[in-house]
């Protein structure tokens, strides 16, 4: 996972690495998802995202099963998120909940686990 990731990071493209990592991974996760961990999923989610939302339609063949990025997001989304409010972000999430109703000052993308 830190290779794929790192090349995701440095916003690399390399065909014949992604699709050797894509199928050794997708293999290892299919015989024992066990084998990695939390964070080693969740890098390859932000993996899969980097392919899926900017890669366009050559990188899409190195997408994981659905049900493997689902098992990825799920463990993005596992290691929660520390957020910590400024006084600022409180004045600007104050001043919209008085506009609209219902505002939610953070949210979590359940597609992205961002």
């Amino acid at each position: 996972s830190n290779t794929v990731w790192a090349y995701a990071a440095a916003n690399r493209c390399l065909p014949l690495l992604f699709a050797d990592c894509s199928r050794v991974i997708s293999d290892s996760l299919a015989q024992d998802p066990a084998r990695w961990g939390v964070e080693a999923r969740a890098q390859l989610h932000q993996w899969q995202l980097k392919l899926f939302l900017e890669r366009g339609a050559e990188a899409q063949q190195y997408l994981l099963s659905n049900s493997q990025r689902q098992l990825c997001c799920d463990a993005m989304q596992a290691q929660g998120t520390q957020v910590t409010i400024s006084r600022s972000q409180r004045s600007v999430a104050d001043s919209l909940a008085t506009v609209r109703y219902g505002f939610k000052e953070e949210y979590l993308e359940p597609r992205t686990g961002y």
